[in-house]
């Protein structure tokens, strides 16, 4: 038995490396868990919203389906490309992570644009007034925000250009603190559209509650990506001047 215990210990060593742990680093593995439960969010929720709505059973169906895609599944899968802990190109280099968000996030704005077409021609069906509540009004900032955030992430594909007109760290750490924002906004958007009428209606008691707690769970989890990236880079470049 005793000839068994390094080989055990090896084994669950090399599972932790190939997992991206470093064996002993908790703080790392328990990064990973959670990480891995925003996928799992992304999905889940986006799902559950999905099935919800029902696409396509009426026009007002498309908003929600269009708009939990754009926001919950494809913009925080883009911003997790680049989790340390959990991206799902973990083996790949910053540029092909850079290609892929911007994908992921262009596809997200092409959905985002199309729902908002889609509650815009739904009002216009019933008469109703644009942008009469907060959920609107910010919906719509949200959905132009996130134009002016793929054109400037568009310039961050072409480092040497990008570089001309401001350091290429500072312009990486500006667009990295945009994105969180654009992304908590969205999410504070979303809360407001679980709280009218239409999906409360629908979907009550602890499965509300369940809902609620998705994308504040998976904003948490994303502001504490982004803060420690950014944060990251600050320390790296304090401790490089320092060596100088």
């Amino acid at each position: 038995m005793a000839d068994l215990a390094p080989e055990s210990v090896k084994s669950s060593e090399v599972v932790l490396v190939e997992i991206g742990v470093k064996p002993g680093n908790s703080v790392s593995l328990l990064a990973m868990i959670i990480n891995m439960v925003a996928h799992f969010i992304c999905v889940l929720f986006s799902g559950f919203v999905i099935y919800t709505s029902k696409p396509g059973t009426t026009l007002f169906s498309w908003h929600p389906t269009l708009m939990v895609i754009a926001f919950i599944f494809l913009m925080a899968e883009a911003i997790l490309l680049f989790s340390p802990e959990s991206s799902l190109l973990k083996n790949s280099d910053r540029k092909k992570k850079g290609k892929y968000h911007w994908i992921l996030m262009l596809t997200g704005l092409v959905c985002s644009l199309i729902g908002l077409a889609v509650i815009w021609y739904n009002k216009e069906l019933k008469g109703r007034a644009h942008a009469t509540t907060l959920h609107g009004l910010v919906g719509y900032i949200v959905c132009c925000y996130m134009a002016v955030q793929c054109c400037a992430g568009a310039l961050l594909l072409y480092p040497t250009t990008a570089g001309k007109l401001m350091k290429l760290s500072v312009l990486k750490s500006m667009h990295a603190l945009s994105g969180c924002f654009l992304f908590v906004l969205s999410c504070l958007v979303l809360l407001g559209g679980l709280n009218t009428k239409w999906f409360s209606g629908q979907v009550t008691g602890t499965s509300w509650y369940v809902c609620v707690a998705c994308p504040l769970i998976l904003m948490s989890i994303i502001v504490n990506q982004v803060a420690r990236s950014v944060l990251g880079r600050a320390a790296g470049k304090k401790t490089a001047a320092n060596k100088k």
